[in-house]
């Protein structure tokens, strides 16, 4: 399969996991069904095509190439419970990796935090052992997890730290230029639902997409930065708690 073809069948895949079918697509292109199911069956479409497709499923071409690199990539893109077990009850490894991950040389490491070689030796071990970096000679190694994965909600990790991750980030005034701390309510029809997830969505892929980016700077271009998005239907418990039974 060339590589259009594979960019094609991304875009196919995408509008599978946003829930549309080859009709909703054919009734925004003002085409027939039948000739969106022929557009992917020979894999033809003209890069117009791709772009009004691309603009239907609220993505552009970056995040396209982004996807395309990513489903042709041999690194997991979610860590096995396995993989998320280990690295709970063991907090330092779980450092370890979150530094491999990053760009950080183990030279720095060493210098920079309480690891001496001895140890991340057989860390590195460990991480091979269990599939998380594919170990070479020297403590070379290739990294099979993606950048940008460490835990899933639910996961080993997020059951075990999420309080602890909880209390640390929110300990803190949110004061500085490149801080913020917002929280806000309102009442929302599904409509209006259905457009802030579109939108969190797409924030949430930009961030990504930027981490990926800049993981290629030096590490004093960059600076350790967290975000916590949490939306859900809530109503705070000291007003439901006084509702009429």
């Amino acid at each position: 399969m060339n590589q259009t073809s594979k960019l094609i069948e991304t875009l196919k895949k995408q509008l599978k996991l946003k829930g549309y079918t080859y009709l909703d697509l054919a009734n925004e292109l003002d085409l027939s069904e039948p000739t969106i199911k022929r557009m992917f069956s020979v894999k033809n479409i003209s890069l117009q095509r791709v772009e009004e497709i691309c603009s239907f499923l609220d993505i552009d071409f970056y995040e396209l190439a982004l996807l395309y690199k990513k489903s042709i990539d041999k690194k997991n893109q979610e860590l096995t419970t396995e993989q998320e077990r280990i690295l709970a009850e063991n907090p330092k490894l779980m450092t370890l990796l979150y530094f491999l991950m990053h760009g950080w040389p183990l030279s720095l490491i060493l210098e920079e935090y309480d690891f001496n070689e001895i140890e991340i030796t057989g860390m590195m071990l460990k991480l091979d052992k269990f599939k998380l970096i594919e170990l070479r000679p020297e403590n070379n190694f290739k990294l099979l997890v993606s950048k940008n994965t460490l835990w899933k909600i639910d996961g080993p990790i997020w059951n075990y730290y999420k309080k602890m991750i909880s209390d640390d980030f929110f300990d803190h005034s949110f004061k500085e230029l490149n801080e913020r701390f917002i929280f806000t309510t309102g009442q929302f029809s599904k409509k209006s639902l259905k457009i802030i997830i579109k939108e969190l969505d797409k924030f949430t892929k930009k961030f990504n997409a930027l981490a990926e980016e800049d993981t290629f700077l030096p590490l004093k271009d960059r600076n350790s930065t967290g975000v916590i998005i949490g939306f859900r239907p809530w109503v705070f418990s000291l007003i439901s708690n006084l509702r009429r039974r």
